[in-house]
Protein backbone atom coordinates (compact mmCIF):
# COMPACT_ATOMS: atom_id res chain seq x y z
CA UNK A 1 0.00 0.00 0.00
CA UNK A 2 3.06 2.24 0.97
CA UNK A 3 4.54 1.16 -1.91
CA UNK A 4 1.64 1.85 -4.81
CA UNK A 5 0.91 5.59 -3.08
CA UNK A 6 4.20 6.15 -3.25
CA UNK A 7 4.60 4.73 -7.27
CA UNK A 8 1.51 6.86 -7.85
CA UNK A 9 2.69 10.46 -6.70
CA UNK A 10 6.39 10.50 -8.87
CA UNK A 11 4.30 9.30 -11.29
CA UNK A 12 2.03 12.24 -11.41
CA UNK A 13 4.62 14.79 -10.43
CA UNK A 14 7.34 13.26 -12.60
CA UNK A 15 4.84 13.07 -15.61
CA UNK A 16 4.02 17.13 -14.67
CA UNK A 17 7.09 18.40 -13.00
CA UNK A 18 10.22 16.07 -15.04
CA UNK A 19 12.39 13.86 -13.03
CA UNK A 20 14.59 17.33 -12.47
CA UNK A 21 11.74 19.46 -11.40
CA UNK A 22 10.22 16.51 -8.09
CA UNK A 23 12.09 16.14 -5.35
CA UNK A 24 11.61 13.63 -2.92
CA UNK A 25 10.38 16.16 -0.18
CA UNK A 26 7.11 17.18 -3.05
CA UNK A 27 6.71 12.92 -3.17
CA UNK A 28 6.56 12.28 -0.01
CA UNK A 29 4.20 15.01 0.83
CA UNK A 30 2.24 13.68 -2.01
CA UNK A 31 2.28 10.18 -1.15
CA UNK A 32 1.34 11.14 2.69
CA UNK A 33 3.98 9.08 3.63
CA UNK A 34 7.35 9.61 5.53
CA UNK A 35 10.93 10.26 4.28
CA UNK A 36 11.85 7.09 5.72
CA UNK A 37 9.31 5.12 3.93
CA UNK A 38 9.92 6.30 0.46
CA UNK A 39 13.53 4.90 1.53
CA UNK A 40 12.83 1.94 2.91
CA UNK A 41 11.24 0.90 -0.48
CA UNK A 42 13.50 2.50 -3.15
CA UNK A 43 17.09 3.31 -2.69
CA UNK A 44 17.18 7.11 -4.12
CA UNK A 45 14.88 9.16 -6.55
CA UNK A 46 16.52 7.32 -9.44
CA UNK A 47 15.44 3.79 -8.01
CA UNK A 48 11.42 5.61 -7.66
CA UNK A 49 12.06 6.27 -11.50
CA UNK A 50 12.71 3.32 -12.60
CA UNK A 51 9.62 1.63 -10.94
CA UNK A 52 7.51 4.76 -12.33
CA UNK A 53 8.76 4.03 -15.97
CA UNK A 54 8.40 0.18 -15.04
CA UNK A 55 4.77 0.86 -13.92
CA UNK A 56 4.07 2.46 -17.14
CA UNK A 57 5.49 0.37 -19.35
CA UNK A 58 3.59 -2.07 -17.86
CA UNK A 59 0.16 0.10 -18.19
CA UNK A 60 1.20 -0.02 -21.63
CA UNK A 61 2.07 -3.43 -22.49
CA UNK A 62 -2.04 -3.90 -21.42
CA UNK A 63 -3.46 -0.94 -23.07
CA UNK A 64 -1.98 -2.72 -26.06
CA UNK A 65 -3.01 -6.10 -25.39
CA UNK A 66 -6.21 -5.29 -24.56
CA UNK A 67 -7.00 -3.16 -27.68
CA UNK A 68 -5.19 -6.11 -29.90
CA UNK A 69 -7.60 -8.73 -28.67
CA UNK A 70 -10.49 -7.03 -29.21
CA UNK A 71 -10.12 -6.75 -33.17
CA UNK A 72 -12.19 -8.55 -35.43
CA UNK A 73 -9.36 -11.05 -37.25
CA UNK A 74 -5.50 -11.06 -36.06
CA UNK A 75 -5.23 -8.06 -38.72
CA UNK A 76 -7.69 -6.08 -37.30
CA UNK A 77 -6.27 -6.88 -33.71
CA UNK A 78 -2.80 -6.03 -34.96
CA UNK A 79 -3.91 -2.76 -36.23
CA UNK A 80 -5.86 -2.11 -32.88
CA UNK A 81 -2.66 -2.47 -31.25
CA UNK A 82 -0.36 -0.74 -33.26
CA UNK A 83 -2.88 2.43 -32.86
CA UNK A 84 -3.31 1.68 -29.35
CA UNK A 85 0.82 1.80 -28.77
CA UNK A 86 0.30 5.13 -30.74
CA UNK A 87 -2.42 6.69 -28.86
CA UNK A 88 -0.60 6.02 -25.76
CA UNK A 89 2.50 7.43 -27.25
CA UNK A 90 1.30 10.52 -27.41
CA UNK A 91 -0.02 11.15 -24.30
CA UNK A 92 1.83 13.75 -21.84
CA UNK A 93 2.99 11.56 -18.56
CA UNK A 94 4.13 9.45 -21.23
CA UNK A 95 6.00 11.39 -22.85
CA UNK A 96 7.75 13.30 -20.30
CA UNK A 97 8.57 9.73 -18.33
CA UNK A 98 9.37 7.72 -21.44
CA UNK A 99 10.30 10.06 -23.94
CA UNK A 100 12.01 13.10 -22.34
CA UNK A 101 13.66 11.72 -18.93
CA UNK A 102 13.54 7.77 -19.18
CA UNK A 103 16.50 7.81 -21.32
CA UNK A 104 18.70 10.45 -19.72
CA UNK A 105 17.57 9.03 -15.77
CA UNK A 106 17.99 5.52 -16.37
CA UNK A 107 20.74 5.34 -19.24
CA UNK A 108 20.37 4.04 -22.84
CA UNK A 109 21.05 0.69 -21.58
CA UNK A 110 18.32 0.41 -18.51
CA UNK A 111 15.72 2.46 -20.48
CA UNK A 112 16.13 -0.11 -23.53
CA UNK A 113 15.77 -3.04 -21.06
CA UNK A 114 12.59 -2.05 -19.42
CA UNK A 115 11.13 -0.37 -22.62
CA UNK A 116 11.56 -3.50 -24.90
CA UNK A 117 11.65 -5.70 -22.11
CA UNK A 118 8.09 -6.55 -22.18
CA UNK A 119 6.90 -4.39 -25.61
CA UNK A 120 9.20 -7.02 -27.63
CA UNK A 121 7.34 -10.01 -26.07
CA UNK A 122 3.97 -8.70 -27.08
CA UNK A 123 5.51 -7.49 -30.56
CA UNK A 124 6.73 -11.35 -30.80
CA UNK A 125 3.51 -12.57 -30.23
CA UNK A 126 1.11 -10.32 -32.36
CA UNK A 127 3.52 -11.39 -35.14
CA UNK A 128 3.25 -15.00 -34.80
CA UNK A 129 -0.24 -14.79 -34.37
CA UNK A 130 -0.21 -13.11 -38.14
CA UNK A 131 2.15 -15.65 -39.23
CA UNK A 132 -0.29 -18.29 -38.32
CA UNK A 133 -3.12 -16.63 -40.71
CA UNK A 134 -0.64 -16.82 -43.40
CA UNK A 135 -0.35 -12.64 -43.62
CA UNK A 136 3.53 -11.88 -42.69
CA UNK A 137 5.74 -11.08 -45.94
CA UNK A 138 8.28 -13.44 -44.34
CA UNK A 139 8.70 -15.43 -41.33
CA UNK A 140 8.41 -14.33 -37.89
CA UNK A 141 11.12 -14.38 -35.34
CA UNK A 142 12.99 -12.04 -33.40
CA UNK A 143 14.62 -9.89 -36.32
CA UNK A 144 11.06 -8.95 -37.51
CA UNK A 145 9.87 -8.31 -34.37
CA UNK A 146 12.84 -5.85 -33.28
CA UNK A 147 12.46 -4.17 -36.87
CA UNK A 148 8.68 -3.46 -36.00
CA UNK A 149 9.13 -2.76 -32.32
CA UNK A 150 11.81 0.09 -32.90
CA UNK A 151 9.52 1.45 -36.06
CA UNK A 152 6.83 1.48 -34.04
CA UNK A 153 8.54 3.11 -31.06
CA UNK A 154 10.00 5.53 -33.33
CA UNK A 155 7.02 6.42 -34.67
CA UNK A 156 5.83 7.17 -31.39
CA UNK A 157 8.13 9.59 -30.46
CA UNK A 158 7.51 11.13 -33.68
CA UNK A 159 3.63 11.75 -32.96
CA UNK A 160 4.37 12.95 -29.29
CA UNK A 161 6.52 15.84 -30.64
CA UNK A 162 3.84 16.74 -32.85
CA UNK A 163 5.68 18.18 -35.47
CA UNK A 164 4.09 19.88 -38.57
CA UNK A 165 3.68 17.52 -41.16
CA UNK A 166 4.75 14.28 -39.33
CA UNK A 167 2.84 11.44 -40.76
CA UNK A 168 -0.98 10.51 -38.62
CA UNK A 169 -1.18 7.73 -36.57
CA UNK A 170 -3.21 6.00 -38.89
CA UNK A 171 -0.76 6.55 -41.68
CA UNK A 172 1.94 5.22 -39.13
CA UNK A 173 0.17 2.28 -38.71
CA UNK A 174 -0.62 2.09 -42.64
CA UNK A 175 3.10 1.84 -43.53
CA UNK A 176 3.44 -0.83 -40.26
CA UNK A 177 0.90 -3.26 -41.49
CA UNK A 178 2.32 -2.73 -45.64
CA UNK A 179 5.91 -3.45 -44.46
CA UNK A 180 4.93 -6.52 -42.58
CA UNK A 181 2.29 -7.65 -43.74
CA UNK A 182 0.70 -9.14 -47.49
CA UNK A 183 -2.45 -8.04 -47.65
Amino acid sequence: MTRTAIVAAARHLFATHGFAGTSTTEVVEAAGVTRGALYHHFEDKSALFREVFADLTRELDATVTAAALGGRDVLDGFRRGCRALLDFAVRPDYHQIAVVDAPSVLGSETWHAIDAGTGLDTMTGGLAALERAGLLRMPAGPALAVLVYGALTEAGIVLSRAAPGAPTRDELVDAVVGMVCAV
